[in-house]
């Protein structure tokens, strides 16, 4: 029966795991900074801590070497070998795995907040007006997807016009949103399993 216990603990502590927030934060003011958190670990992503630098070793050739690398016949890539329809096929394929992958992720995201906020300036008024309308038209169908695709708790966003001609356009973003870890993994086999099956079909193809 001990092995019973083990089993039933393993699977317990398992399960715990999976229900483990994973919360990402994206702030830019300036500077970009994006930190990951799982659970009570945080994880800072950018900016990347600075590595030490290794001296490189520099790999002497021996002689006769060159001219066998030379020599070699380069092979045809698989866009040379399949043809472009296969090529443009693989990409549809690819971009609805992708399309259905995000659609899922987005389903199980949790936006604790989004605020946006950017003042654009141009060389006149004119050029200001122009930017500020192609700003607008990018900016809120776009924010307007991630908020409808996601639960979105606390979103803001602010555009403007800055008609000073002295003035730079500034850019303000904050974004905290986090998952569990069950969709996540969830996910990932889901995915990838499909994944899978699409390499097996583009090489039979």
């Amino acid at each position: 029966m001990l092995w019973l216990y083990i089993l039933l603990g393993l699977l317990l502590a398992i399960f715990l795991l999976l229900l483990v927030p994973v919360s990402i934060t994206i702030k830019y003011e300036n500077d970009l900074l994006c930190k990951l958190r799982i659970g009570f670990v945080p994880i800072t992503i950018y900016p990347p801590k600075p590595k030490k630098e290794k001296k490189k070793k520099v790999k002497k050739k021996e002689p006769g070497q060159e001219k066998q690398e030379e020599s070699k016949e380069k092979k045809p890539n698989l866009l040379q070998e399949k043809g472009l329809s296969w090529f443009i096929n693989l990409i549809k394929k690819v971009a609805e795995l992708a399309k259905d992958a995000l659609k899922d992720f987005f389903k199980h995201i949790i936006i604790n907040r989004f605020m946006l906020s950017i003042t654009i300036s141009g060389n006149d008024a004119a050029d200001t007006a122009i930017k500020y309308g192609k700003l607008w038209a990018a900016v809120y169908p776009a924010v307007g997807i991630i908020t409808g695709a996601a639960k979105c708790k606390k979103c803001g966003i602010d555009l403007a016009p800055d008609f000073d001609k002295k003035s730079k356009a500034s850019i303000y973003f904050d974004l905290k949103a986090r998952i569990l870890a069950l969709w996540i993994v969830g996910l990932i086999i889901k995915y990838g399993v499909k994944g899978i099956k699409l390499m097996f079909e583009i090489k039979d193809e």
